[in-house]
């Protein structure tokens, strides 16, 4: 099943590109100049704000959460709708019940689904916290951990979108023709030998596609770590899109140009990302059938 050229380059409504860096007449420092959300006496702002981006801990301390959280989640969240086409090949009643199952919480808002997650996480009155008392396991507010916090919302992630992928995989395995698992069959290949020289090739454009659109949306992430832990604890889970929401809209003085240049920052970094893999670990066109 081969794909259209398309572009991948697209933003989150979260991203609000403004057309240049603006600022305040009065400025606040002779790094960074400023402007509030109502857009008033602004003034050109030059390279101050690209200048000042990189000059932040908290940007260099986002920048690595956001990659943290990517480079978890996606490779996750691949692996167990891989996982699970393995075993989902055919059209059955049943393999057709499991991929709605799979699918409805990708359906689900993610703020619904957050707040759901959180509640049953909450150590005083959380569903999971009292089962695993009953045993005698006590569970920590991961939440609240710097430990835990991150890897919990990249579960979170995970088991909300891990259907989608699943569902999209398994459009394109349907696709791959018969003859190929007979051919296989005959040669006295068994079902994982099938799955892996069989399957997989035939869905590797599919694959590519998946991989780079949920990249895409893991480096943008913003709604659930918004809702579960709103950044912290300790800047534990800040990510670039939550940073430009908290300068540009949350905490005062908001500064819209510097938000700005940190969209851009973040949106130069997805497009350079997507490009290398578009061009190089998931070129269109290759033998998929």
């Amino acid at each position: 099943m081969v794909h259209n050229q398309m572009s991948f380059l697209y933003q989150d409504k979260n991203l609000v590109l403004l057309s240049l860096e603006t600022a305040n007449t009065e400025p606040r420092s002779h790094l960074a100049l400023h402007s509030d959300i109502y857009m008033k006496n602004i003034s050109f702002a030059g390279i101050a704000n690209y200048i000042k981006t990189f000059q932040d801990e908290r940007v260099a301390n986002a920048t690595f959460h956001t990659f943290y959280f990517a480079l978890l989640e996606v490779p996750l969240q691949m692996i167990v709708a891989l996982l699970l086409l393995m075993f989902m090949l055919r059209n059955t009643k049943l393999h057709k019940l499991l991929r709605t199952v799979f699918y409805l919480p990708y359906v689900c808002s993610m703020t619904a689904v957050s707040i759901m997650w959180s509640m049953l996480l909450n150590t005083h009155y959380g569903m999971l916290p009292y089962l695993l008392g009953k045993i005698g396991i006590t569970m920590p507010n991961m939440l609240s951990s710097t430990t835990w916090a991150m890897p919990t919302v990249i579960f979170v992630t995970v088991w909300k979108g891990f259907g989608y992928t699943l569902t999209i995989l398994s459009a394109a395995a349907l696709g791959v023709s018969e003859s190929l698992y007979e051919a296989a069959e005959i040669d006295g290949a068994t079902g994982l030998q099938k799955f892996f020289y069989v399957t997989i090739p035939g869905i590797r454009d599919t694959i590519g596609f998946c991989v780079v659109t949920t990249l895409i949306m893991a480096l943008q992430v913003f709604d659930q770590i918004y809702v579960m832990t709103g950044g912290g604890p300790q800047y534990a889970t800040e990510t670039l899109v939550g940073y430009i929401y908290n300068r540009g809209f949350q905490t005062a003085p908001y500064d819209l140009g510097y938000a700005s240049a940190i969209a851009v920052y973040l949106f130069c970094m997805i497009a350079i990302i997507t490009v290398i893999l578009r061009k190089y670990a998931f070129p269109q066109g290759g033998d998929e059938t």
